[in-house]
């Protein structure tokens, strides 16, 4: 399996103090990453990286294989966002109101506003008035 192919590098941590995959895991890793074979099953995953289950059941189960999976997992999509906010854009320019709402909060010239009660009496008001104004006085 060459990852090269699908746009998908892992490089490992050169500092010794960062965990690194056993060459197994990094297969595994690797094969996890890969968006073809996001929906493959836990059997085939390990098909794919040349590894037995119990592998991947010790990797996943190491708190530092799972951080460096969801690092890697979160950089593929960083990568992904692109693509992604052109289409929204393409399709809020074509009159998508839900497209164009979803780019203009991101852009942060857009919110919903948000109703809120506040129960609240003039004896309270007043007398936090009043209170505020013995400050300005000292």
């Amino acid at each position: 399996m060459n990852m090269e192919e699908n746009n998908i590098s892992i490089i490992t941590p050169q500092n010794s103090s960062e965990y690194q995959p056993t060459n197994k895991e990094q297969s595994l890793l690797e094969v996890m990453l890969n968006p073809d074979y996001r929906t493959k099953s836990v059997v085939e995953w390990c098909r794919l990286a040349n590894c037995d289950r119990k592998i991947y059941y010790n990797a996943t189960a190491k708190p530092e294989f799972k951080a460096l999976y969801e690092a890697k997992t979160k950089d593929l999509i960083k990568q992904s966002i692109g693509p992604v906010v052109n289409t929204f854009v393409r399709e809020a320019l074509r009159g998508s109101f839900q497209h164009g709402k979803v780019i203009l909060e991101m852009a942060g010239l857009y919110s919903e506003k948000q109703n809120m009660q506040v129960n609240v009496t003039f004896e309270q008001l007043l007398k936090n008035a009043l209170n505020s104004g013995d400050d300005s006085q000292e």
